[in-house]
């Protein structure tokens, strides 16, 4: 059966490419033409067994969807160029000061399990929010978040060890105490 979803995955590229590689050239830069159509053919794979009959009015919309997508990552790539440039310059640190934090940054990461790496660079590194993670992980909203806070936590613990800053001490409140 592989065989069948492959030839016909090739016979809607085949009869399909040149209009939806057309139709991205018509509205994104130059630059991101074969990354949108590629995106745009790889949904089909992936859901080629719900592609209607018609699949070009499909294919468009899907590549439509792509031109967003990659628009929006623009998007941002260009604010965070703004806010970098708006930054102070501060004098940069030597060569072996890098790479100790570097190293540092890595050794703290190495410390946190598969999940807490997983959450912190999704989270932090890939901009994604707690609920995008939710369904990505395919875990609930709430748990999202409180794992995001709790590896977050245990990153900046294990960050602040690994640099030698002193980490304040959690308040435990007793019963009695007021909130």
């Amino acid at each position: 059966m592989t065989g069948a979803r492959e030839d016909r995955f090739a016979e809607l590229f085949r009869a399909h490419h040149a209009a939806v590689r057309h139709y991205v050239i018509r509205r994104a830069w130059p630059d991101a033409v074969d990354d949108v159509v590629a995106d745009t053919f790889l949904i089909a794979w992936r859901r080629l067994e719900s592609i209607p009959r018609d699949p070009l009015p499909w294919l468009l919309t899907t590549a439509r969807n792509c031109l967003s997508n990659h628009r929006r990552g623009a998007v941002r790539g260009a604010a965070l160029l703004g806010r970098l440039a708006a930054e102070p310059s501060s004098p940069a640190p030597d060569e072996l000061e890098r790479v100790t934090r570097r190293d540092s940054i890595v050794r703290a990461l190495a410390r946190l399990n598969d999940r807490e790496r997983e959450l912190v660079m999704l989270g932090d590194w890939d901009g994604i929010s707690s609920r995008q993670i939710d369904a990505t992980l395919g875990i609930g909203p709430v748990e999202a978040r409180a794992r995001l806070y709790r590896a977050r936590r245990k990153l900046r613990t294990a960050l602040d060890e690994e640099l030698g800053l002193p980490h304040p001490e959690p308040i435990h409140r007793s019963a009695h105490d007021p909130a």
